[in-house]
């Protein structure tokens, strides 16, 4: 193998082929994986192949490394790089691989320096975007976007966030509580947007403020030129540009602030049909600034100034940041194979979202009454969902049973989004009778015990 050729199968494996993508529109087997990660495994398996008996071929081991990763084992790609550096210090498939895990576990700074470090390597600038976004750096977000073309849409709002006032966070005096307004089937709770008291979705799962257009003309959001695609509940939703003033929840403010300005009104109807219309929902922007518990026990959620102690016999799952701010835990679905998942709260009436070739692999069939609840996929993504219940899932030694699923949420184009492989969405019948608190320095979901 020469060296360019193992560049080129390296740059390949990290970054993703846009026909494994293609290859998902197939249908998975029964109790196999989907086709875009048969494919995947196999590139793993003639990458270990192709090493054996040559320890010392920088080229072959960052192949190696760049398929471990995209096959979600982070440990192993993450070894395999630095001893590639240790070959052939100025690798770029070593180096863009480990910017991107130490990008995910929090360590912007190293991530940074070996991005830059890899230079042009495919994927780098998209990685490089995603950690400016997520550390909220517009000017270097707004320097990053012309080499992206799917990101020009967002240009105005970047250009007006690099010459406004940066965001900040006022406490009230003590925590707060915050009680549901309905803890099924999301959380819904009354906030305060630019001032006017509404009605909003909680979800650890949106990366950016949502905020629906009635809404935004309501509560005078600044509304932006340009429109864009953004993933939410594991699929693209269009959104127009727009800026916050002020969003509270429980005391806390949180100042100016981006937003994403899309219809949530199919959504609101399914989330609160007899109700009044939901006016956006709060994302991690607002959500990581606070100490934040969220208490399904007692139907509300409890902020404060800094993350409260953990409770004694508490269970620590860790995870990591993904994109542009995507909270990652690892799992298992019925005893299989690890898989990544995000952590979300805002996907209806469900404890897991995910392809239903992911539930196919696993054996999980939809139930009886799929046919006749299909409709609310269409309604959200403009795709049916179908009804199944999971045996098990499990985050570490946090296990849920028989939990509640959407079949056909996850896209299956965004199987590959991030170069590594993830399969799922965690929904808040997940949570359900438990209480956990994010801890944002330590990045762990802190489970209390159950009572």
């Amino acid at each position: 193998m020469t060296t360019r050729h193992g560049m080129r199968l390296a740059a390949i494996a990290l970054a993703g082929a846009l026909t494994l993508g293609a290859a998902g529109a197939a249908r998975a087997e029964w109790m196999q994986p989907d086709p875009t990660y048969r494919e995947a495994q196999q590139a793993l398996k003639d990458a270990a192949r192709d090493t054996v008996g040559h320890g010392d071929d920088a080229a072959r081991l960052a192949t190696l490394g760049a398929a471990q990763l995209r096959m979600c084992k982070p440990a192993d790609a993450e070894k395999t790089f630095w001893r590639v550096l240790a070959l052939q210090p100025g690798n770029a498939t070593a180096l863009a691989g480990l910017g991107k895990l130490a990008s995910y576990r929090g360590r912007d700074a190293q991530a940074e320096s070996l991005l830059v470090l890899a230079g042009d390597f495919e994927g780098v600038a998209r990685d490089r975007y995603a950690l400016a976004i997520r550390r909220e750096d517009w000017k270097a977000a707004l320097a990053l976007a012309p080499k992206l073309e799917e990101e020009s849409g967002r240009v105005p709002q970047l250009e007006a966030l690099a010459e406004a006032p940066a965001t900040t966070v006022e406490f009230g005096e003590g925590g707060g509580l915050v009680n549901f307004d309905r803890p099924w089937p999301v959380p819904l709770v009354k906030a305060k947007l630019n001032g006017q008291v509404v009605l909003m979705a909680v979800d650890l799962g949106a990366s950016e403020v949502l905020v629906d257009p009635s809404a935004a003309r309501l509560c005078r959001v600044t509304q932006l030129e340009g429109e864009r695609s953004l993933v939410w509940l594991g699929g693209r939703v269009s959104a127009r540009n727009g800026l916050v003033t002020s969003v509270t929840l429980g005391g806390i403010t949180v100042r100016n602030l981006p937003a994403a300005i899309t219809s949530l009104r199919k959504y609101s109807l399914n989330v609160n049909p007899q109700g009044v219309p939901i006016a956006g929902v709060i994302g991690l922007p607002v959500l990581r600034r606070m100490g934040l518990t969220l208490d399904f026990n007692a139907n509300r959620l409890e902020v404060a100034r800094a993350t409260p102690a953990p409770p004694t016999g508490a269970v620590r799952v860790p995870f990591e940041m993904w994109g542009e701010g995507e909270m990652v835990v690892y799992g298992s679905l019925n005893g299989g194979r690890r898989m990544a998942i995000q952590v979300g709260t805002g996907l209806p009436e469900a404890g897991i979202g995910a392809a239903s070739e992911v539930f196919e692999e696993f054996g999980v069939k939809p139930g009886k009454l799929a046919n006749a609840v299909r409709s609310i996929g269409a309604v959200l993504q403009g795709r049916p969902w179908s009804r199944v219940t999971v045996p098990t899932l499990a985050l570490g030694s946090i296990v849920g049973d028989k939990v509640p699923g959407w079949g056909g949420v996850v896209d299956v184009q965004e199987f590959w989004r991030h170069g590594i492989r993830r399969d799922a969405i965690l929904g808040p019948a997940f949570f359900r009778d438990r209480r956990v608190t994010v801890d944002w320095e330590k990045r762990e979901l802190v489970f209390a015990p159950r009572r």
